[in-house]
């Protein structure tokens, strides 16, 4: 199996266990070796900034700004606000720094990150997200005492858990513990 395909396949888990229902997965969208899959969020209450995300495997071994630049038209063209792109091997110091600049929310995953799908791993324990009434009854009880999960920590990437979310993570033995994520 090759990169692409392993990474289409654990990026099209990674939508579905985000709470996306995925609309079509097109190859050559850019008239590349590229790949495009798009997802609507399944239940509207619980999205960020928009209930449309588009993915894109980047077909250029470097990522550079033209390429940020394509993914944008085709975002307004499809309405969307959010967007994973998935490099092969790099990306260019200025596209990185331009994406800081952007309204619009970027994810950026190499494709190696994306060969094995972490979730699925038998010691990774199962990560959700807390709902708003569970929140604040932990705000009132355990303010300030909850542990902390990274923003950064692989998992949180996978689920794309934003600062200050709270999370639960159940255990193999049924026990429950909660982070926030910082």
């Amino acid at each position: 199996m090759t990169l692409e395909i392993q990474a289409i396949k654990v990026l099209y888990e990674m939508i579905l266990d985000r709470g996306y229902i995925i609309d079509y997965i097109d190859k050559d969208y850019l008239d590349r070796e590229s790949y495009c899959l798009k997802g609507t969020k399944n239940n509207i209450e619980n999205t960020n900034n928009s209930n449309t995300i588009l993915c894109f495997i980047n077909g250029d071994d470097k990522l550079n700004i033209q390429g940020i630049k394509d993914r944008i038209s085709i975002m307004n063209k499809e309405g969307s606000t959010k967007c994973i792109i998935v490099y092969r091997s790099s990306v260019t110091s200025s596209a990185k720094k331009s994406l800081e600049t952007l309204e619009y929310d970027f994810e950026l995953f190499g494709l190696h990150e994306l060969q094995l799908n972490i979730t699925r791993h038998r010691l990774v324990p199962r990560h959700e997200r807390v709902l708003l009434s569970e929140k604040e009854e932990l705000d009132r009880n355990y303010k300030g005492k909850i542990p902390v999960i990274l923003h950064t920590d692989p998992v949180s990437r996978y689920y794309s858990f934003e600062r200050g979310e709270y999370i639960r993570i159940t255990r193999k033995d049924g026990t429950m513990i909660y982070r926030i994520v910082k």
